[in-house]
């Protein structure tokens, strides 16, 4: 266990509050945060009602996985401080949002991934106001490690992205730790992000319940097919990086 441990010395010594204290640290905390105002008719001429879809779908399975409490959220709470503020506690994050491989502060050629915060209700993104970047959330976490993050954006599956750092996660794809992180490649459409995600968790929790593996879970998702993407240029590619032996369960 990660955060449990790191407490476990608080705990001790807070003899007096040990009951709730320990009920805290050893819970399996999951969150997951879906930017949807930028999303709306405002910014994209139409409202997008994935953002929703894959907000309540990415619930529902970390609590199956066995994550809990399973928060975070949907629209105008979903801001930076919200994220920063509890991503050390978790051993599962998902997000989906606009997301790139920004130059870092330091400029060309570092890179600094990022996810953009909801923008609040009427308004759409900008990147030098909303952005979360990957220093930042790697900062955050401390150096504790994680179970599983799943990066529903654009461009933070891609061989140059940051963000699997940003939680201790290796890109490899042959590790031995309970880790795996799941982005896509390229510019990807909502409707293809969703139809992949449902595949995924659909398979992942499956019968018979946390035999199959995450890896599996993604090649099976991968194998459906019927994903539309914005042109030749961006084809509709997921990419994962941690242990193929895994099962996607906390701890």
């Amino acid at each position: 266990m990660k955060r449990a441990q790191m407490w476990l010395v608080s705990i001790l010594l807070a003899v007096s509050t040990l009951g709730a204290t320990a009920q805290g640290a050893f819970a399996y905390t999951g969150h997951v945060w879906s930017n949807s105002d930028a999303f709306k008719s405002i910014c994209l001429g139409f409202n997008d009602t994935y953002p929703q879809a894959m907000y309540s779908l990415a619930q529902s399975q970390l609590a199956l996985l066995g994550y809990a409490p399973v928060s975070g959220a949907l629209g105008a709470s979903f801001t930076r401080s919200a994220l920063l503020t509890n991503v050390f506690y978790d051993y599962a994050v998902y997000a989906h949002t606009h997301g790139d491989n920004y130059w870092a502060a330091s400029g060309y050629p570092n890179v600094d991934s990022g996810i953009l915060q909801d923008p609040g209700a009427g308004k759409c993104n900008s990147s030098s106001r909303d952005m979360i970047r990957s220093s930042s959330i790697k900062a955050a976490t401390m150096g504790t490690p994680y179970n599983l993050v799943v990066m529903s954006t654009c461009k933070l599956g891609a061989i140059e992205s940051t963000m699997p750092g940003a939680f201790q996660i290796e890109k490899t794809k042959s590790s031995t730790e309970r880790e795996f992180y799941l982005g896509y490649t390229y510019l990807t459409y909502d409707s293809s992000a969703y139809r992949f995600e449902r595949a995924f968790w659909s398979y992942l929790n499956g019968d018979p319940n946390h035999t199959r593996t995450v890896y599996q879970a993604f090649t099976y998702a991968q194998s459906i097919g019927g994903y539309a993407s914005p042109n030749s240029a961006n084809p509709f590619q997921a990419n994962w990086w941690g242990n193929p032996n895994y099962n996607g369960t906390p701890g």
